[in-house]
Protein backbone atom coordinates (compact mmCIF):
# COMPACT_ATOMS: atom_id res chain seq x y z
CA UNK A 1 0.00 0.00 0.00
CA UNK A 2 2.55 2.32 1.28
CA UNK A 3 4.46 1.15 -2.46
CA UNK A 4 1.55 2.43 -4.15
CA UNK A 5 0.93 5.71 -2.82
CA UNK A 6 4.25 6.45 -2.95
CA UNK A 7 4.30 5.44 -7.19
CA UNK A 8 0.99 7.34 -7.63
CA UNK A 9 2.50 10.66 -6.04
CA UNK A 10 5.84 10.43 -8.05
CA UNK A 11 3.64 9.76 -11.04
CA UNK A 12 1.53 12.71 -10.24
CA UNK A 13 4.26 14.45 -9.39
CA UNK A 14 6.54 14.10 -12.32
CA UNK A 15 3.37 14.93 -14.97
CA UNK A 16 2.47 18.19 -12.99
CA UNK A 17 6.34 19.61 -13.28
CA UNK A 18 7.86 18.32 -16.22
CA UNK A 19 7.66 20.48 -19.43
CA UNK A 20 7.79 19.59 -22.96
CA UNK A 21 10.19 20.08 -25.11
CA UNK A 22 8.31 22.52 -27.39
CA UNK A 23 7.39 24.51 -24.78
CA UNK A 24 10.88 25.01 -23.36
CA UNK A 25 11.88 25.71 -26.63
CA UNK A 26 9.10 28.60 -26.95
CA UNK A 27 10.37 30.05 -23.74
CA UNK A 28 14.16 30.29 -24.59
CA UNK A 29 14.01 31.44 -27.82
CA UNK A 30 13.29 34.77 -26.16
CA UNK A 31 16.46 34.64 -24.33
CA UNK A 32 18.70 32.99 -26.84
CA UNK A 33 17.91 35.75 -29.02
CA UNK A 34 19.24 38.09 -26.49
CA UNK A 35 21.94 35.97 -25.96
CA UNK A 36 22.87 36.04 -29.45
CA UNK A 37 22.44 40.43 -29.71
CA UNK A 38 24.94 40.81 -26.91
CA UNK A 39 27.17 38.46 -28.11
CA UNK A 40 27.32 40.39 -31.12
CA UNK A 41 27.56 43.70 -29.40
CA UNK A 42 30.57 41.95 -27.46
CA UNK A 43 32.52 40.98 -30.66
CA UNK A 44 31.94 44.72 -32.11
CA UNK A 45 33.60 46.56 -28.92
CA UNK A 46 35.95 44.38 -29.40
CA UNK A 47 36.82 44.82 -32.48
CA UNK A 48 36.42 48.50 -31.79
CA UNK A 49 38.71 48.19 -28.76
CA UNK A 50 41.43 46.85 -30.70
CA UNK A 51 41.18 49.29 -33.39
CA UNK A 52 42.01 52.26 -30.61
CA UNK A 53 44.50 50.50 -28.81
CA UNK A 54 46.10 50.06 -31.92
CA UNK A 55 45.88 53.76 -33.31
CA UNK A 56 47.10 54.44 -29.61
CA UNK A 57 50.16 52.32 -30.47
CA UNK A 58 50.62 54.43 -33.20
CA UNK A 59 50.15 58.03 -31.60
CA UNK A 60 52.27 57.09 -28.64
CA UNK A 61 55.06 56.31 -31.19
CA UNK A 62 54.32 59.63 -33.38
CA UNK A 63 54.51 61.14 -30.05
CA UNK A 64 58.03 59.72 -29.11
CA UNK A 65 59.55 60.48 -32.41
CA UNK A 66 57.94 64.17 -31.88
CA UNK A 67 59.67 64.24 -28.29
CA UNK A 68 63.36 63.15 -29.48
CA UNK A 69 63.03 65.71 -31.92
CA UNK A 70 62.66 68.07 -29.77
CA UNK A 71 65.32 67.08 -27.36
CA UNK A 72 67.46 66.88 -30.94
CA UNK A 73 67.05 70.49 -31.50
CA UNK A 74 70.02 73.11 -30.75
CA UNK A 75 69.28 75.39 -27.77
CA UNK A 76 70.69 78.27 -29.31
CA UNK A 77 70.48 79.08 -33.00
CA UNK A 78 72.92 79.36 -35.30
CA UNK A 79 72.99 82.73 -37.15
CA UNK A 80 75.10 84.34 -39.81
CA UNK A 81 76.71 87.38 -39.67
CA UNK A 82 74.55 89.38 -41.61
CA UNK A 83 71.49 87.93 -39.75
CA UNK A 84 73.21 88.51 -36.61
CA UNK A 85 73.74 92.01 -37.24
CA UNK A 86 70.13 92.90 -38.47
CA UNK A 87 69.01 91.73 -35.45
CA UNK A 88 71.42 93.48 -33.26
CA UNK A 89 70.56 96.50 -35.52
CA UNK A 90 67.35 95.37 -34.82
CA UNK A 91 67.69 95.82 -31.18
CA UNK A 92 69.14 99.00 -30.80
CA UNK A 93 66.19 100.56 -33.18
CA UNK A 94 63.98 99.41 -30.74
CA UNK A 95 65.41 100.24 -27.93
CA UNK A 96 66.08 103.92 -29.26
CA UNK A 97 62.60 103.91 -30.07
CA UNK A 98 61.76 103.03 -26.22
CA UNK A 99 63.77 105.76 -25.11
CA UNK A 100 62.55 107.89 -27.67
CA UNK A 101 58.55 106.85 -26.30
CA UNK A 102 60.26 107.77 -22.38
CA UNK A 103 61.51 110.83 -23.45
CA UNK A 104 58.07 111.94 -24.89
CA UNK A 105 55.81 110.83 -22.20
CA UNK A 106 58.29 113.07 -19.73
CA UNK A 107 57.35 116.13 -21.98
CA UNK A 108 53.93 115.11 -21.89
CA UNK A 109 53.56 114.99 -18.45
CA UNK A 110 55.98 118.44 -17.85
CA UNK A 111 52.94 120.04 -20.62
CA UNK A 112 50.41 119.00 -18.96
CA UNK A 113 51.73 120.07 -15.46
CA UNK A 114 52.88 123.28 -17.26
CA UNK A 115 48.85 123.71 -18.85
CA UNK A 116 47.83 122.96 -15.23
CA UNK A 117 50.20 125.71 -13.53
CA UNK A 118 49.16 128.45 -16.48
CA UNK A 119 44.88 127.64 -15.35
CA UNK A 120 45.79 128.32 -12.28
CA UNK A 121 47.64 131.18 -12.55
CA UNK A 122 45.08 132.73 -15.30
CA UNK A 123 42.27 131.91 -12.65
CA UNK A 124 44.05 134.15 -10.19
CA UNK A 125 44.95 137.00 -12.62
CA UNK A 126 41.37 136.85 -13.41
CA UNK A 127 40.31 136.97 -9.41
CA UNK A 128 42.14 139.58 -8.93
CA UNK A 129 41.20 141.69 -12.09
CA UNK A 130 37.51 141.18 -11.01
CA UNK A 131 38.45 142.60 -6.92
CA UNK A 132 40.35 145.71 -8.71
CA UNK A 133 37.04 146.01 -10.64
CA UNK A 134 35.21 146.34 -7.73
CA UNK A 135 37.19 149.13 -5.51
Amino acid sequence: MKTTVLAALLLAGGLAGCATKSYVGQQLEPISCRVDLLENREKNLEARTAAAEARLTRVEAQLNALQSQITALPKTLDLSPADRALLTGSTDQARRAAESADRADAAARGAAASAQAAETAAKRATKAFELGQRK
